[in-house]
């Protein structure tokens, strides 16, 4: 064999194969989730929304409960939540009455047992992307993560998630409940 049919054989031709699926979509990097979770895995240093953590709004636990068809308990009943925003998301969650987040806005929201709690037994977040993604629900795509953010449970345009979320359109489908009322209070339109 000479080098050139070497090249063709083991270099040229795999790569050829996988830029082939990645262009048919049959394919993706596996470093597009690494790098979305190793993102989501510093929300601690982004901004934290409400400097105390908050009992989960009854309503919203109660109505994920609500949900045809949902088998498990829901994740905010009982909780208490402390949320934080990424700088891409940062002004319009702090500023806005009626946000409009830019893509790539980030919300995790750490789920607590109790006010004191340090540790977080689930993460769920959002986040905003391209138009067309998901249009019904703001273009969200919804995650639910371990307590350590160190592994993706579940994502996508979940429906569970999309039903609590839709009543919030009027904020770009972000709750903010847990909002202090300094806070709130000094929201612009």
């Amino acid at each position: 064999m000479t080098k050139r049919t070497i090249l063709l054989t083991f270099v040229l031709i795999p790569s050829l194969i996988l830029l082939g699926l990645a262009v048919a979509g049959g394919y993706s990097s596996p470093s597009a989730p690494d790098s979305e979770l190793a993102s989501l895995a510093a929300y601690r240093q982004w901004t934290l929304v409400n400097p105390t953590p908050q009992l989960m709004e009854p309503l919203s636990a109660i109505s994920c409960v609500l949900i045809p068809g949902r088998q498990e308990p829901s994740p905010h009943l009982h909780k208490y939540i402390s949320v934080f925003v990424n700088p891409v998301g940062r002004e319009q969650m702090m500023t806005k009455q009626t946000p409009e987040f830019p893509v790539g806005s980030m919300i995790v929201k750490e789920k607590l047992a109790t006010a004191d709690s340090t540790a977080p037994e689930l993460l769920t977040a959002m986040i905003k992307r391209a138009p067309g993604y998901n249009p019904e629900g703001g273009d969200w795509e919804y995650l639910v993560l371990d307590g350590t953010a160190a592994k993706i449970v579940e994502r996508g345009k979940l429906t569970r998630c999309s039903e609590c979320h839709r009543p919030y359109e009027h904020s770009d489908f972000v709750t903010r409940t847990y909002f202090p009322a300094t806070l709130r209070d000094k929201l612009k339109p």
